[in-house]
């Protein structure tokens, strides 16, 4: 049995990502949907997507 490591999703695109990759690809990611969301037309533009908060299972 091969077993994957362990991944997050990204609140932002959707995509899986690795639990120590996550931390570098968010702000990356954050800047990326900031310039893609000010080039579209003042109607079409969405508020910034926030991170879920995320509540320990005890």
């Amino acid at each position: 049995v091969i077993r994957q490591p362990p991944t997050v999703i990204c609140y932002i695109c959707g995509r899986e990502y690795g639990t120590k990759s996550i931390n570098i690809h968010e702000p990356q990611c954050l800047r990326k949907w900031h310039q893609e969301n000010v080039l579209l037309r003042k109607h079409l533009r969405r508020p910034e997507p926030k991170k879920p908060e995320v509540t320990p299972v005890q």
